[in-house]
């Protein structure tokens, strides 16, 4: 199995790259599956809506990293594995899970995928969206609204406070360990000539051992 990792900061297009890969890889009769790190936010269900809603999710240690890394080694050597859902209304998991594994390519979507080495180990290919804070900003406003029940405010408050202050010290600075960096727009035929590139490369090392 080929993992690819695909990281950013917030809105910066992640989940979208994610599914048009997917689309890519079908029309070359490749199976994949997606993983998203958002789904390892730890479970918070101690904590009234309102304590959750106070939670820095911008900062790694609200991920459940050692869940995270358990779950990859197990599909790494062919098991099935039902991975957790979470929902952004409530700030918890849900009680759905989803059953991913055994297949040829394996997209996961992250802030947080390149920040340690145990998990950057797992990947045979890395891309990190480097895209401008003001694109993201008005990017993460326009979703939020719409599928979070957000406020303008809020949405505006928390990136002040809590996402771009982690993005910085923590999203951005993590960038050097990627294998493609791409700016702002996404060229999609570009980005996926590079990884059929890159999958040959990887196959051709994997027949010589």
């Amino acid at each position: 199995m080929i993992i690819i990792g695909i990281c950013g900061g917030t809105a910066s297009g992640k989940s979208t790259l994610s599914q048009e890969l997917i689309k890519y890889l079908k029309t070359k009769n490749i199976k994949s599956d997606y993983l998203l790190l958002d789904n390892y936010y730890r479970d918070l269900k101690h904590l009234s809506l309102e304590e959750r809603g106070l939670i820095n999710f911008d900062n790694p240690e609200s991920v459940d990293f050692e869940l995270f890394y358990q779950h990859l080694k197990l599909l790494m050597i062919g098991e099935y594995v039902n991975t957790p859902t979470y929902s952004y209304k409530t700030h918890l998991r849900k009680n759905k899970t989803n059953l991913i594994g055994n297949n040829d390519v394996l997209i996961i979507d992250g802030l947080f995928i390149l920040l340690k080495k145990n998990i950057r180990d797992f990947f045979d290919l890395t891309i990190f969206l480097n895209v401008d804070d003001s694109i993201r900003l008005e990017r993460r406003i326009k979703r939020d609204v719409l599928e979070r029940n957000r406020s303008e405010k809020e949405i505006r408050e928390r990136f002040k406070k809590m996402i771009k202050p982690m993005h910085d010290k923590f999203i951005q600075p993590s960038k050097i360990h990627a294998d493609i960096i791409i700016d702002n727009e996404v060229n999609y035929q570009k980005v996926f000539k590079e990884i059929e590139f890159r999958f040959n490369e990887i196959i051709q090392k994997n027949k010589e051992f």
